[in-house]
């Protein structure tokens, strides 16, 4: 759940609002923003929202408009929405603040290591200030190779990773078919790179592309 610890509105509110229709529209933006935080699943890593308009307020012809984000991947910094009342959209520009936290180096990571539990910290701070590939999750992390060095105490970003591939697009790999009594061990060929756990596709040696899941033991599938 996030915490609203404040929610401030710049004097571009028109006097002849009424306040419970302000506080009407100021709620709608504020439950957008949260609802996109929640399908990037940023929420339990949000502390605080601020939002501030940094324009006056389009004057709408109805109280529950119709509200969209022009940029779903931007949900911090200046930001742009649409406001729609029947077939009329004006736009509203807002200002989102966000107090939460993220991920930077416990120690100097080297290039091309393998990133542990144990290379990570959470330090808190304002997180619209940050890149935009800054990750928030330790999970989002672990497990994948470090591009570059890392300085201490540096956040962790999505685009100095690369996952760690357990087979890659090509690779010739035991193959594990289960069925209901009945199991059999064939080769395949990989047509795309995969983790563990990841579902992959599959050429069999009959030409048979079928899709599994990426194990230690190899690529399992389950015969329905």
């Amino acid at each position: 759940m996030i915490k609203i610890g404040r929610f401030i509105l710049l004097t571009f509110m028109l006097s002849s609002w009424s306040t419970a229709f302000a506080y009407s529209l100021d709620e709608q933006i504020n439950n957008l923003i949260s609802q996109q935080l929640t399908q990037m699943q940023a929420t339990n890593n949000v502390e605080d929202i601020i939002i501030t308009y940094t324009t006056p307020k389009p004057k709408l012809s109805c109280d529950t408009p119709i509200l969209t984000l022009l940029n779903k991947k931007k949900l911090w910094g200046n930001v742009t929405i649409s406001a729609q009342c029947d077939n009329k959209t004006k736009f509203i520009q807002i200002n989102v603040v966000i107090m939460g936290s993220y991920v930077v180096a416990s120690q100097p990571i080297s290039a091309g290591t393998i990133i542990t539990e144990q290379h990570l910290l959470k330090k808190s701070g304002r997180l619209d200030t940050l890149p935009a590939t800054v990750i928030l999750d330790k999970t989002q992390a672990i497990n994948h190779i470090a591009l570059r060095n890392i300085n201490r105490d540096e956040p962790i970003k999505s685009s100095s990773l690369q996952k760690n591939w357990h087979v890659k697009a090509g690779q010739i790999i035991k193959v594990i078919i289960k069925g209901d009594g009945y199991q059999i061990i064939t080769n395949g060929k990989t047509l795309n790179n995969a983790i563990l756990d990841d579902h992959i596709n599959i050429r069999l040696e009959s030409g048979n592309i079928i899709e599994g899941i990426v194990t230690t033991e190899g690529v399992i599938i389950f015969s329905k």
